[in-house]
């Protein structure tokens, strides 16, 4: 058998059983990309309050939220320099799953409350561990692994063995006085080789993130309490830390994580100039909460400036709206590509 047929035969039993699979994590992936114009878009009339002369401390906002919301884990909130912009809190609840929810900085009431976050959350969710937690995200790894394997035979197989350029040429396109069939696989082809660059970046980057440490919420599960932590000390208020960060010039919001805020010695802040569900433009920030000193916590940093950098390549934040919408259309035809390598498999196979 010659290499050809023995690269054909992998493309073609490797595809398969995975197919179903790649069909759902693509096809998630895509309508995850546009998360935070969807939510900034349902939001706009929450997120906006008339401005006044004096804000209340953000203390005083997470003690209105607690006890509004005191069987929900807070996860984070978003403090903004624009003075007619809502605070935004983070909520979550096994039960429930998350929900937004917008209060007012001038007199602390809450002025709204969305879940359509839990929608991509959930998205996320199939994306990466198809519901299923860790078993899932081990699946969706080898999953991711063997499509990285699909494209690579398929570059294979489609490589002419004529140099010709009119056939070179001829391969890139539909045919389109043809059967079903032949335009099944002429789009199967094309599509595979238009976004093929796209296609091994989006696997290759999925692969990295499932390997780097995970922070905040996400590690809840596995992060042991610090040592250090001393119950006989006060903490220090937050107002001032998030103020202090938010009068550098390029500063447009700071987020703070509240979900283990009460279990460490450290409490991590991010002053950004952009902020979505999953990536952020800024840098972060580690204080002792206790003394409100910069931490020297290298690890944990490094960690998260690396998963925000693969995160920005993996959902598209790269190059803006651009970008974007070059991830959605590539998770698109990978979907489609899973697809019809089903369809065409069995219509030869019923022949």
């Amino acid at each position: 058998m010659s290499s050809r047929k023995i690269v054909r035969k992998m493309h073609l039993w490797l595809g398969l059983p995975s197919a179903v699979l790649v069909f759902v994590i693509c096809l998630s992936g895509s309508v995850f990309v546009f998360a935070d114009e969807i939510i900034c878009l349902v939001n706009r009339e929450n997120a906006h309050v008339v401005p006044q002369s004096r804000q209340i401390p953000i203390d005083e906002m997470i003690t209105t939220v607690r006890k509004t919301f005191p069987d929900h884990i807070l996860l984070y909130c978003i403090s903004y320099k624009q003075t007619d912009k809502a605070v935004l809190f983070v909520v979550g609840k096994k039960s429930e799953g998350l929900s937004y929810v917008y209060v007012n900085p001038y007199n602390k009431q809450i002025v709204g409350q969305s879940r359509v976050v839990n929608f991509f959350s959930l998205t996320a969710h199939l994306h990466k561990q198809l519901l299923l937690g860790r078993t899932g995200s081990w699946i969706v790894l080898i999953a991711t692994c063997v499509f990285l394997i699909e494209l690579i035979t398929g570059l294979i197989i489609w490589w002419p063995k004529n140099k010709n350029k009119k056939y070179f040429k001829k391969t890139l396109k539909v045919k389109r006085n043809s059967t079903v069939l032949r335009k099944i696989i002429d789009w199967h082809r094309v599509l595979g080789l238009y976004f093929l660059f796209v296609m091994l970046l989006l696997s290759i980057t999925g692969i990295v993130l499932f390997f780097i440490p995970k922070q905040g919420i996400e590690a809840q599960k596995n992060k042991p309490l610090l040592a250090a932590l001393d119950t006989s000390q006060k903490a220090m208020p937050i107002a001032p830390i998030v103020g202090s960060l938010m009068k550098h010039q390029q500063v447009e919001l700071v987020k703070t994580e509240l979900w283990d805020i009460e279990k460490s010695t450290q409490m991590q802040c991010i002053a950004a100039s952009e902020s979505g569900v999953l990536t952020f433009n800024g840098t972060l920030y580690l204080f002792n909460k206790y003394t409100g000193c910069k931490s020297n916590d290298v690890e944990t940093v490094s960690n998260v400036e690396l998963r925000n950098i693969f995160r920005k390549l993996h959902v598209g934040d790269w190059m803006g709206w651009f970008g974007k919408l070059i991830t959605f259309t590539t998770g698109l035809a990978g979907a489609f590509l899973a697809l019809s390598g089903i369809i065409i498999w069995w219509k030869k196979s019923t022949k």
